[in-house]
């Protein structure tokens, strides 16, 4: 057996993961399609160039870097909402508003552990073009609509404003140029706790009164438009926080009319890191086991199109991680549910039977009908077990005696009954049994 063994921080899907990873993927396409999404690829690898233009503190030591044959410094793409930007900016006159879906691999350099990988898949909607707070409600029905299909419930979208945040430090009287670090500090909450956050902050300038009022103040959350007449009293006579509050005001009457107040949450320590959100930015907490860390996130960045060189273009979404998805229902045991068995296997006979067997097949799959053939030369027996094994529906026995006659064996395999089928009525038999019953 040999030793060779995945890169760290990934791994191979097979069998039942990869039977969840296709459900997910197929459904995420299926919702987004019917939300009015389109969808967009691009290049796993870009531009050192275009993947600094996001900025953080972080992006560099997360990225997998690297010089290409030409000297050029390139990176594997650590999200799908860069490449949009980039291509956004390249394409001015994109209908607005733009709407994108985008399934595909990321990579990020960061420390493995349960529920983090270096490789993993996302799912991702944007709407570009729109400064309205009603797209990125809308982006957050349609991860609603999403997670509902495919968890049922357990989990909840917490969701804040950067807008908020600023005027937060403004009543705490943080200087303009500290705010960042504090979002970037408040953002480490649910790691290191109360103590380290306040820790953090004054390590990165804060005073002791301005962050126990920060500390203080981020311990508000709730649901609906209630809530946010707090967030609006906490923050009154700061102009840019009561517009954020504006902002989620208008949010959460789009989730009230929607029946969506239940899955979400307004959430006054949720920062998310990265510098360039300007809005209302989103979080999707599991609730349920296996603890598998946030399932997604995103929010609303108007300048980041604008920074890779494009007009000033205002842009919001948010993105899924397929990869804690496909744990939390492996851990559900969902990869049994989504194991739909095979149609019909064609048995041959010994291998001069191979030619009328795999004719057979074409003819089946032509009419939409899931089959294998044999081709390991095996028993009558074996190819019985192994059929069971596929939980297959029917079996074709191809023989030399029966072809004599024009004729095949068609098996039921709940009850092992058999009766003969002319081989030319074989794909009209079967696509009444498979789809009539």
């Amino acid at each position: 057996m040999s030793d060779m063994r995945t890169v760290r921080g990934m791994r191979d899907l097979m069998g039942p993961e990869m039977r969840i990873k296709e459900y997910l993927m197929t459904t995420a396409a299926e919702v987004f399609r019917h939300f009015g999404y389109e969808p967009l690829d691009s290049p796993v690898m870009e531009l050192w160039e275009t993947l600094s233009a996001k900025g953080g503190e972080d992006i560099e030591a997360e990225t997998f870097k690297f010089k290409d044959k030409g000297d050029r410094e390139v990176g594997l793409r650590f999200d799908l909402t860069v490449p949009l930007a980039r291509i956004s900016a390249s394409n001015p006159h994109l209908p607005k508003p733009f709407r994108r879906y985008a399934l595909g691999k990321a990579w990020r350099y960061d420390r493995p552990q349960r529920g983090r990988y270096r490789e993993f898949a996302q799912a991702d909607v944007d709407i570009i073009g729109s400064s309205s707070p009603a797209a990125d409600a809308e982006v957050v029905l349609v991860a609603i609509e999403y997670l509902r299909r495919v968890l049922g419930s357990d989990y909840i979208i917490r969701i804040n404003s950067r807008k908020v945040l600023r005027g937060l430090t403004e009543k705490a009287g943080v200087p303009d140029e500290l705010a960042f670090q504090c979002f970037r500090a408040i953002d480490k909450l649910d790691k290191i706790g109360r103590d380290g956050v306040k820790e953090e902050l004054q390590t990165r300038g804060i005073g002791a009164k301005q962050s126990e009022f920060l500390l203080d103040s981020i311990e508000l959350r709730g649901s609906g438009t209630s809530i946010l007449e707090e967030f609006a009293s906490l923050l009154d006579g700061s102009e840019i926080g009561l517009e954020g509050v504006d902002d989620l005001r208008l949010m959460a009457e789009v989730f009230e009319e929607s029946g969506a107040k239940g899955f979400t949450e307004f959430d006054m320590s949720l920062a998310r890191g990265l510098d360039y959100y300007t809005g209302p930015v989103f979080e999707v907490d599991f609730l349920g086991k296996p603890k598998v860390g946030s399932l997604g996130g995103g929010g609303r960045y108007d300048f980041l199109i604008e920074r890779l060189g494009g007009p000033p273009t205002a842009a919001t979404g948010i993105s899924i991680g397929i990869d804690r998805l496909i744990d939390v229902l492996a851990a559900r045991g969902a990869d049994d549910l989504l194991e739909i068995g095979l149609d019909v296997f064609v048995a041959p006979v010994k291998r001069p039977m191979v030619k009328y067997a795999m004719r057979i097949q074409n003819e089946l799959v032509r009419a939409g009908i899931s089959s294998v053939v044999d081709v390991m030369d095996r028993t009558l027996k074996k190819l019985l077990e192994q059929a069971d094994n596929m939980k297959t529906k029917y079996m074709i026995i191809v023989g030399q005696r029966d072809l004599e006659k024009g004729e095949v064996s068609l098996m039921y395999m709940s009850t092992k009954e058999t009766r003969q089928v002319k081989i030319d009525e074989v794909a009209a038999e079967l696509t009444r049994l498979v789809k009539h019953g």
